[in-house]
């Protein structure tokens, strides 16, 4: 990295070296947000501006840097583990981020298929639960509805996690389908640091999601809103660490 901004100032003109440090070297004080609502920020923020080498595993990734919570991380040096049911996902994944593990596959409770209800080929609102589209009033929006594979989120991480590599961050965004991937999950052996999860419960006394999670030794430590009244977003920290 120091090499890097070693060229960057013999070559680029002042005006151009500080654009593509802003872009490349993400650690500048300006660094940008890929995030939807800043939430890569925040990340940073709690987890501190300076980690160059950590790992984080997505789960409803979508896309490898459009509205991205991981892609600020990636270009810092982290890696992870990037799962996104949208079929043909992963082939874009593969070409942006070959140094993640990307899979192409669902999580819930239990191996098998469940149906995947399609608003777009490129919507972030496609997701396995009919009830929250129908709640957010979606539902007449659906294209389609096909089989897609999923298996439990132990299960991934039991294949996917390199041995001996603890979880900085877990990311959860399945649109309505969160409380159902964080149940599937082995708490007793990965135990992300933080997590940052969307939620239909906008009252954190009365999220199923977070009361969960209190069970497991997790607290919120901040809070985001995605939609007023409707979605928010609850980021847990570990407080067994």
């Amino acid at each position: 990295m120091g090499r890097l901004r070693s060229l960057l100032k013999s070559w680029l003109p002042h005006d151009m070296k500080k654009s593509v440090q802003r872009i490349v070297l993400g650690y500048h004080s300006h660094a940008p947000s890929f995030s939807s609502a800043g939430e890569d920020m925040i990340l940073r923020h709690l987890i501190g501006p300076d980690k160059r080498d950590g790992f984080y595993v997505d789960v409803g990734a979508y896309h490898p840097t459009l509205f991205s919570n991981t892609y600020f991380f990636y270009l810092n040096g982290w890696r992870g583990i990037n799962i996104e049911a949208r079929p043909g996902s992963r082939e874009l994944f593969n070409k942006v981020r070959p140094g993640d593990t990307n899979l192409e596959i669902g999580i819930s409770a239990n191996s098998g298929e469940l149906t995947y209800y399609v608003v777009g080929d490129d919507s972030t609102m496609n997701s396995f639960s009919r009830d929250f589209l129908e709640q957010i009033g979606m539902l007449g929006e659906v294209k389609r509805e096909i089989p897609v594979p999923v298996l439990p989120l132990a299960e991934v991480l039991e294949r996917h996690l390199p041995d001996g590599r603890a979880i900085d961050f877990m990311n959860v965004d399945v649109e309505g389908h969160d409380l159902q991937v964080l149940e599937s999950n082995d708490w007793g052996r990965f135990r992300p640091k933080f997590i940052v999860v969307e939620d239909e419960q906008v009252d954190v006394e009365k999220s199923e999601i977070v009361s969960m999670m209190k069970g497991h030794g997790y607290e919120v430590c901040a809070q985001n809103v995605i939609i007023l009244d409707k979605i928010n977003e609850y980021f847990l920290l570990d407080r067994t660490l």
